[in-house]
Parts: C-alpha cells; sequence; structure tokens
C-alpha cells in the first residue's frame, strides 16, 4: 500500500490496543508511520516491531514518553480510571482521539479540557483491509488535514457535524460487520440444512454476500433497483423475496437489532460518566 503516511511525524501513544485499535494501529504502521514514533500502553496487546509497550501509564511517564496524539483505545467502563490519570497529561496542542463506544465529546471536552481537540472516532473492523468506514467528529482547534491522513488507510470516511448521532453510528457501522458475519453464517447454515455441504454452503455464502455488496458499490444503483434485475414476478428469487418482505418482519427485527447495540452503547456512556 502506498506510504502515505511516512512524513507524519507526531508521536501518537495508544491507551489500550485490542482488536479495534490494533488493527488501526497496524493499517498505519503498513502506510508509513514511523513505529518509532508510537507508544502503546496495553500489557495484554501483541507486540509490534519497533513501538514501545508500556504497563501503565506511570511506566510510560518514566521513560520519558510524550505524545502529540492520544488514542483512547480501552474499555468505556475504563474511562474514569484512565482520565484521571491521563488528564494532567493532555495539554494544549494535544490531540485526543476516542474509539470508545458512547464516549460523547462532551464527555472527553469534560474529562480532557486542556486537550488542543477532542476527536471521536467510530471506526470497523474492516479497517483491518482497508475496507473499513469511520465516522469522525471533532471538538476545539482540530488538525483536520491529519486526522484524515490517519483515517485515511483504514477505508472511506464520514465526517459528521457533531456527534448526536454517534451511538447510532457505534451500532449501525462499528457493530454492522458482526451482524453481517451473523446474516451471512445464517445464510450458510440455511443452505445446509436444505442439502449442501457446510464448506460448500459457506463458500457460496460468503461469495454472494461479498459479490452483491461489490455490486451494489460499483453500480451507484438504489438496492431496490439492483433487486428487481435479480427477481423476475413469478419466479424463484421473487418467492424467497415474498418471505423476507412478508409483514416487513426483517425490517423490524433489523430495527431492535440496532436499537439493543445504541441503547446498550448509552448504558455503557452512562457507566463511563459514574451514572451506571
Amino acid at each position: 500500500m502506498k506510504k502515505v503516511l511516512q512524513d507524519f511525524s507526531d508521536r501518537l501513544l495508544l491507551i489500550g490496543c485490542g482488536n479495534m485499535a490494533g488493527a488501526m494501529l497496524d493499517r498505519w504502521l503498513a502506510a508509513g508511520l514511523d513505529p518509532a514514533q508510537v507508544a502503546i500502553v496495553d500489557p495484554l496487546a501483541a507486540p509490534r516491531v519497533g513501538v514501545d509497550q508500556h504497563a501503565s501509564i506511570g511506566e510510560w511517564q518514566a521513560a520519558d514518553g510524550a505524545a502529540d496524539w492520544i488514542m483512547l483505545g480501552m474499555k468505556p467502563q475504563q474511562l474514569g480510571d484512565v482520565a484521571e490519570e491521563l488528564a494532567p497529561l493532555v495539554k494544549q496542542g494535544v490531540h485526543l482521539l476516542s474509539i470508545l463506544a458512547g464516549v460523547s465529546l462532551a464527555d472527553l471536552a469534560a474529562r480532557f479540557p486542556d486537550a488542543g481537540a477532542q476527536v471521536r472516532i467510530l471506526p470497523n473492523l474492516a479497517a483491518r483491509i482497508g475496507a473499513g468506514v469511520s465516522a469522525v467528529a471533532t471538538l476545539g482547534n482540530a488538525d483536520e488535514r491529519a486526522i484524515a491522513a490517519l483515517l485515511g488507510p483504514l477505508g472511506q470516511t464520514v465526517t459528521l457535524a457533531d456527534d448526536s448521532t454517534m451511538d447510532l453510528v457505534t451500532a449501525f457501522t462499528g457493530s454492522g460487520p458482526a451482524f453481517v458475519f451473523r446474516l451471512i453464517e445464517s445464510y450458510a447454515a440455511a443452505g445446509e440444512r436444505l442439502g449442501l455441504s457446510a464448506d460448500d454452503a459457506l463458500a457460496l455464502a460468503t461469495a454472494t454476500f461479498g459479490g452483491a455488496a461489490a455490486l451494489l458499490a460499483d453500480s451507484g444503483e438504489k438496492p431496490g433497483v439492483l433487486t428487481a434485475q435479480v427477481a423476475s414476478k413469478g419466479g424463484t428469487t421473487q418467492a424467497g423475496l415474498d418471505v423476507l418482505d412478508s409483514d416487513g418482519q426483517l425490517a423490524a427485527l433489523l430495527t431492535n437489532v440496532l436499537r439493543a447495540a445504541r441503547d446498550r452503547g448509552r448504558e455503557l456512556a452512562d457507566i463511563a460518566r459514574g451514572e451506571g
């Protein structure tokens, strides 16, 4: 991939480096970010060549740690403990990035009032291969060009005017890949029940979902237009669609799925604020 971050000279600290933060970091390193400019505070994170790793913020400080960008990638429930120790280090000019579900820009500003900017990012796991989508909202004097440079290697970026819809976006795109994986798994299971082998069913389901998504993205058409191109009146596809569309059950089910994920994000935010 293109080394678009080889000229990014600022220092970056990751507080927590699990699946999502780790996927972002790996893409940044692959895009040319110098590992010597990066430090991780997470005793359980997989090591990266050339990246300093510390068990605690105090240990990072003792190693003469300094950062221009600090990303919060731990669990939202840990924010209170982390903020108490980290806030004195987040000074004017430091960009505070957060991928914490349910933690608003207002929450970040209250806990880190001296940050140069608070930046809320909602990526998803497809960032691991540069095919993700990241929603971003900012507060303060944010370096928009640098933010765009960091998010570019992860995939598409949607910039929001504010973070009022971010809880829904968290459910919609952040949790979305898991929901799609479950749909593919269920589609394959249905094929297996009707006579396909498990391996064939999963391979065909994966290719069908992947191809349909790629065709939709490439065509620029609405999904209904492509559906009509596949289905013919009284045909096999329409017979299946009649089941999917019956009484609006599919849309209702997915609405309930997204509502549950969104509401849990809000509950986690309350916990992070000490209200839960």
